[in-house]
Parts: structure tokens; C-alpha cells; sequence
């Protein structure tokens, strides 16, 4: 069974009730009133997790591990709500890696939070009779859960898991990506989101969206500027209402290449602080630090480190292959005024003498930037949830 929009956007809204009621208890019996049977929603299926960064970390309500009855008979769903406590994980001294179930690279603040719950998620998916349909639901923080979630199900059982997203964060690095997209397959994974939600577009590279290079669901919203209700996910809820995956995948915007990233860099127009352009920005990084890793021969292992450190050497990268390769000393300066513009520093990048220091510089101020940009909607829009 494949869970249709209405179904998965409707689990990874009522989910919600575990911040929204006054209680608990009040939870479960507007959710078992919901769901008619469908799923029993109780305490002894509780998902906690604790969430938070530095020292604060609170063990919260994160979401239920359901088996199906009635019409969902032969079915089982790992469902996660989102968090304010995304907003915390998404500072540069924050952003750190770690190693997921098959040993590839991802946030490490949602690796942490994913860990937290694993006894529970591992005695839930062991004893599901053999064949079970398994579905990871979630949204914001939920969704980059259920994706770490959808790939350690595939590691460690012989059940194959749909994963179904909105809203989400860029989960891992490009092995993850593309690990994870392997391992579960593309037709297997959901991926919706809103053009004028910011929050799928952060962290910026080297992180990068799962499935890796294939089907995602975006939906065309109104407003350049990020706006806080596109990111709710009872928006998502409604604007998925009646429409096929098929649908969905029709409508999305189009995708970038690599021929149109290279256009979009050499052309010398204004940069908008907009979602749009900030994605074109992290695309183009990448392209760009591709090209660079080739001609000077380096690796990039960032695990254990943090933003400022991978701003670093990334700058070394950029700048190194500055200094030997005429022609990837353009492609440097053409990302390097994009961002400078972007950034509202129109004449700060004008010549290739451009330094290491100036490079790091405005990595790291994009990264800030873009966070803080996702920060307001976060705020706005989500619960920190109810401790335990």
C-alpha cells in the first residue's frame, strides 16, 4: 500500500495534537476519535526523543509507532512531528556530522535526536510480522527524522520503508543522499515541499536532499520573500488536498542543471535575498567545489566538525584552485559575487585577487544568513513541544 498525499499529510498534521492539546491524554483520545480504530494512539506507543542544543535537551512527545487495523491492515507507521528546536541546531556553531546506520554523513543534531528514540523504533519495527508495510512520516524536524528513520529500517530488517516528507531539511551530505535514495529506491521516497518555505532550503551545501537528483513534489506558493505559513504543515495539508502524486510531480518547478547553473553564475544581474536565489547559491557551490576538488586533488571529510571548520576548508579548496586553474578562477569569482550580492555587498567582490579569508568570510555569512532566515519561520510556526 501506497499512502496517497491526503493520507501521509493528514498523519504528519495530527501528529501535532501532542502540542496542541492541553495534555497527553487529550492527544491520544482526539487522535483515536480521528482515526476510528484505524490506529490506537496511547503511551505505550509513544515516540521520545530528547531535542535541544548544548546543554538544553528536553525529552519530549516526538511522535506514535502505529501497527494498522481495519483499513490499514498490514501496515505501519513511524510518524514525527517538527520542533522550535530545529531553529538552535541550524546556528553555524551547531552544525555538526556524524555517521548514520550505513555510515554516511548527516546532520548530527538529527542523528542525535534519531539515536534517542532507536530503542523504542527497534523493538517497534522487530516484532512487525514479516511483509508489513512500513511508512516514515514527518514534517519539519519529523521529516529529517523519518528519512534517518527509512534508511536505518532498510539497514536493519528485511522490511523496505516508504519515507514521506514535508517541509523538511537537508538531511545529509551527498553520500547520504544518495546511499539512502539507493538503498530505499526513488519511487520510494516523497519528498514534498512549498517554494516559499525556507526551511527545505537549509543548511546550505555540502548538504543536500534525499532523494538525491530525482522525484521530489515541490508546490508552487506565492511570495519570493520566505513567508512562516508556508512552512505549517496544516498548509501542506490543504494544499495536497485531492491531488495524485502524479499530480504533484507535474506541477513542481523545474529542476536545475548543471548547463543552467553554469548561465545563471556567469550572468551579471541583481541577486535577490530570495528563496530562489538562495538555492541557485547552494546549487552553484556545489557545482563549483566540484570542479575544485577535482584539479587539486582533495577530499572533503567533515565529520566531527563544525560549520567554521568546513568553511575553512572549504575556502582553502576554492582559493588553492584559484591560484593554478585560470578558467576555475572565473567560476570561483562568479559564485563569490553572487554571493556578495545576495548578501547585499553589490561591489565587495571585484577583481580574482580574491583572498581565502574573503572567501571564508562570505560562506560563513551566507550560512548565518540563511539560518536566520529560517529562524523567523520556525519561530513562528512551530511548538518546542510538551516534556516529558
Amino acid at each position: 500500500m501506497r499512502f496517497t498525499p491526503q493520507q501521509s499529510s493528514s498523519l504528519a498534521n495530527s501528529v501535532y495534537a501532542l502540542s496542541r492539546t492541553s495534555s497527553f491524554e487529550k492527544a491520544y483520545q482526539l487522535l483515536n476519535a480521528t482515526y476510528q480504530g484505524n490506529f490506537r494512539f496511547s503511551e505505550s506507543n509513544l515516540v521520545a526523543g530528547k531535542t535541544g542544543a548544548g546543554i538544553l535537551k528536553v525529552k519530549t512527545g516526538f511522535g506514535f509507532l502505529l501497527e494498522g487495523q481495519g483499513n490499514y491492515e498490514g501496515n505501519a507507521v513511524i510518524v514525527f512531528r517538527g520542533t522550535q528546536y530545529l531553529a538552535d541546531w541550524l546556528s553555524n556553531a551547531n552544525i555538526l556530522y556524524s555517521r548514520s546506520s550505513k555510515g554516511y554523513r548527516v546532520h548530527d543534531g538529527f542523528n542525535q535526536a534519531f539515536r534517542s528514540m532507536l530503542p523504542g523504533i527497534k523493538e517497534f519495527v522487530s516484532a512487525l510480522p514479516a511483509g508489513t508495510e512500513v511508512h516514515c512520516v514527518g514534517h519539519s524536524l519529523g521529516g529529517a527524522l523519518a528519512t534517518i528513520t527509512g534508511e536505518w529500517v532498510a539497514n536493519n530488517s528485511s522490511l523496505k520503508p516508504r519515507v514521506y516528507t514535508f517541509g523538511s531539511p537537508r538531511v545529509g551530505f551527498t553520500d547520504f543522499a544518495e546511499g539512502c535514495t539507493s538503498l530505499l529506491g526513488c519511487e520510494r521516497i516523497y519528498r514534498t515541499y512549498h517554494t516559499s518555505d525556507i526551511v527545505p532550503c537549509i543548511p546550505i551545501w555540502p548538504f543536500t536532499h534525499t532523494p538525491y537528483k530525482s522525484k521530489d513534489y515541490g508546490i508552487k506558493t506565492p511570495g519570493l520573500v520566505p513567508g512562516a505559513e508556508w512552512h505549517d504543515m496544516s498548509a501542506y495539508e490543504k494544499n495536497v488536498k485531492k491531488k495524485s502524486w502524479d499530480v504533484l510531480y507535474s506541477e513542481r518547478p523545474a529542476p536545475r542543471s548543471d548547463a543552467g547553473i553554469e548561465q545563471w553564475l556567469k550572468k551579471n544581474i541583481r541577486v535577490p535575498s530570495t528563496m530562489e536565489a538562495l538555492e541557485w547559491i547552494s546549487d552553484a557551490i556545489g557545482y563549483v567545489v566540484r570542479k575544485c576538488v577535482a584539479a587539486v586533488a582533495s577530499t572533503i571529510d567533515f565529520v566531527g566538525a563544525s560549520m567554521f571548520t568546513i568553511m575553512d576548508k572549504l575556502s582553502y579548496i576554492l582559493s588553492r584552485a584559484m591560484r593554478i586553474d585560470e578558467l576555475l578562477s572565473d567560476w570561483v569569482l562568479y559564485l563569490m559575487r553572487k554571493i556578495s550580492n545576495f548578501l547585499g555587498k553589490v561591489s565587495a567582490v571585484e577583481t580574482t585577487d580574491i583572498s581565502r579569508e574573503t572567501i571564508r568570510n562570505l560562506l560563513t555569512q551566507l550560512s548565518k544568513k540563511a539560518n536566520e532566515m529560517a529562524y523567523q519561520a520556525l519561530s513562528k510556526t512551530l511548538a518546542a513541544g510538551r516534556a516529558i
